[in-house]
């Protein structure tokens, strides 16, 4: 007789799985680190099979650059991705260009395999960058028909192209409702306010670390050019995802 109290769970309760376990790369494979994958070997080595001009993957906007404003070809989800009819059923999805300029320079990208069912609110793909690993939930439920090799030589084209050639996936939908997307002029002011959220935060940041930090002298070295250099990777990423996950 089996009943639920004795079931033998494969993962522990307390443990986290890989990104690229959960991936469906990876049969089985946990993760001790928090999700720090910058520093993991295995990272490294499955990263391998996505080689990459480093300089390609840290390539940053111009400091004065404005994100693109948001299409009318397409809808919106909450957490700030985009979803557009691509075939019958079959939608693409990407970022939206307000948080796409809110990344550190993406490293990696580790995307669901392909034929694999995603749910809506449920996280599905990975970026890697400085100071963490970001998830991507789905914005709908559906099957994975393809994702966009593109972005595992060039992951820069996330940040600089989100609406284009930085999409990240097709998703062939189980329901044709789309629940809780949004039109541009419902979501331009949800994506407006987080922004600027996003943006206080940053300012709060900046003005505890002048504190104390005191007055400084000139030390002739290299200025800092932006806002995570000044934070640091892992006190960005920290305040980035209080606002988009």
């Amino acid at each position: 007789m089996t009943s639920q109290s004795n079931k033998c769970h494969i993962i522990p309760p307390d443990e986290q799985r890989c990104i690229w376990m959960s991936a469906g790369i990876l049969s089985y494979q946990l993760c001790d680190r928090q999700f720090d994958c910058d520093q993991c070997p295995l990272h490294a080595a499955m990263r391998k099979r996505f080689p990459q001009t480093e300089a390609m993957a840290r390539k940053e906007p111009h400091p004065d650059a404005k994100p693109e404003g948001l299409r009318n070809d397409r809808a919106y989800s909450q957490n700030h991705c985009w979803v557009k009819e691509i075939h019958d059923n079959v939608v693409r999805v990407g970022i939206e260009p307000g948080f796409s300029m809110a990344l550190l320079g993406p490293k990696a990208i580790v995307f669901p395999a392909e034929g694999q069912p995603v749910s809506r609110g449920r996280s599905c793909l990975w970026i890697v960058m400085d100071g963490g690993t970001l998830a991507i939930d789905s914005p709908l439920d559906g099957v994975i028909r393809d994702t966009n090799h593109q972005l595992a030589e060039k992951p820069h084209l996330l940040r600089t192209d989100p609406l284009d050639h930085g999409w990240l996936f097709d998703l062939e939908l189980e329901d044709p409702n789309r629940p809780d997307l949004m039109p541009v002029g419902q979501a331009d002011p949800k994506y407006g306010r987080d922004n600027a959220n996003f943006e206080s935060l940053l300012a709060s940041a900046l003005e505890r670390g002048r504190s104390e930090i005191g007055v400084t002298l000139a030390d002739g070295g290299q200025q800092l050019q932006s806002v995570a250099d000044m934070l640091g990777p892992r006190r960005y990423f920290a305040l980035l995802r209080k606002i988009y996950r």
